[in-house]
């Protein structure tokens, strides 16, 4: 009898064996996904994007909301929807500008006139400057402003979580041992001043007309040309902010205009600027790479970055880009990052 059962049991076994077998030779071979990605500068974008050489794109604002505004595009992905409170531009100073009162006066800026940007009171003239400052419709000013979060100070979780991802990369080359800290929270904090925007904040929140000493000296600041990210120095120049500390636009501070964010390292190293608006990502990787002597004391933004596609495609998921090619800023950048956890599930493939 207990042979008979033994024999039942075994031949329930092969079955299941079999029938197990049979389901994976009918099953859909497994299809690989994966994207190609090109290094492209945002003109570029929006130009392959109308003549159909590439599937999409991740830029900083306002060249997603411009392909909207015009028709051609279509928002697939914003970056706050897939990574809450990111860091992205950041205002860092030299380690040679040692005057604490224009460093003082530079934080004292961007507070203000990121609290201009985020009183709904301002909200038309906001969108004017901005206009005005990116060369860009109103129409897209205003998707794209909407789009992004003004920041005073950066997020020190999710600062850390770039630092990660970069390393993940391979991008940075050292590691915080090698550089002498004994962990990512200590290169991170020798790199973050934030005491001169908690004393300028309580300041400000106690007396919103609270101005800081007049500054006696010059200052060189560069940003990204075009970077709605950066409006905050245009309306520090527009509402008067510069005047009121001593600083006069083309006299004894000088606006610099650059094309990305590795440009502007470069300008940091050459001592061609004394402080410096950009990501997070290249300064990061200033820090880390070139021994970069630079400090960050404010943060400008967060979100701001979109996937835009083709309005006219058939692309309504990131999975439907499989096996196309999206363009970023570069390898390393805020927006390679926020594609690298758009498409964790995807090989990527650099073109």
């Amino acid at each position: 009898m207990k042979k008979n059962i033994y024999i039942y049991i075994i031949a329930i076994i092969i079955v299941l064996l079999l029938s197990i077998t049979a389901i994976k030779v009918i099953d859909k071979p497994h299809i690989e996904k994966s994207i190609y990605v090109a290094s492209m500068t945002p003109q570029e974008m929006e130009a392959g994007l109308k003549d159909r050489t590439i599937a999409g794109f991740i830029s900083w604002e306002p060249y997603p909301a411009k392909t909207v505004s015009e028709g051609y595009g279509r928002y697939l992905v914003n970056s706050s929807d897939i990574w809450k409170n990111h860091p992205c531009c950041v205002l860092a100073v030299s380690d040679y500008l040692k005057d604490e009162d224009m460093i003082m006066a530079l934080v004292w800026l961007h507070i203000k006139s990121t609290r201009f940007i985020n009183d709904p009171i301002n909200r038309n003239t906001v969108v004017n400057y901005g206009s005005d400052f990116t060369g860009v419709n109103k129409t897209a000013i205003s998707i794209a402003i909407n789009n992004t979060e003004f920041l005073e100070f950066p997020d020190m979780n999710e600062t850390r979580k770039v630092f990660e991802i970069l390393s993940g990369t391979g991008v940075l080359k050292k590691s915080p041992e090698s550089m002498g800290y004994e962990n990512v929270d200590e290169l991170l904090s020798n790199l973050i001043i934030a005491e001169y925007y908690n004393e300028i904040r309580k300041k400000l929140n106690v007396d919103p007309d609270w101005v800081p000493n007049a500054v006696d000296g010059n200052i060189r600041l560069g940003y990204i040309d075009g970077d709605l990210h950066h409006l905050g120095i245009y309306i520090a120049v527009q509402e008067g902010y510069f005047n009121q500390i001593g600083l006069i636009p083309d006299k004894n501070i000088h606006l610099m205009k650059f094309r990305n964010g590795v440009t502007l390292t470069n300008a940091l190293d050459q001592r061609e600027v004394d402080a410096a608006a950009f990501g997070m990502t290249p300064l990061l990787m200033y820090r880390v790479n070139e021994n970069g002597k630079v400090y960050l004391i404010n943060g400008f933004n967060s979100g701001g970055s979109s996937l835009v596609v083709r309005a006219d495609s058939d692309i309504r998921s990131i999975d439907d880009l499989t096996g196309r090619t999206i363009a970023t800023p570069g390898f390393g950048s805020i927006q390679d990052i926020i594609l690298r956890k758009m498409f964790d599930e995807f090989t990527i493939k650099t073109v």
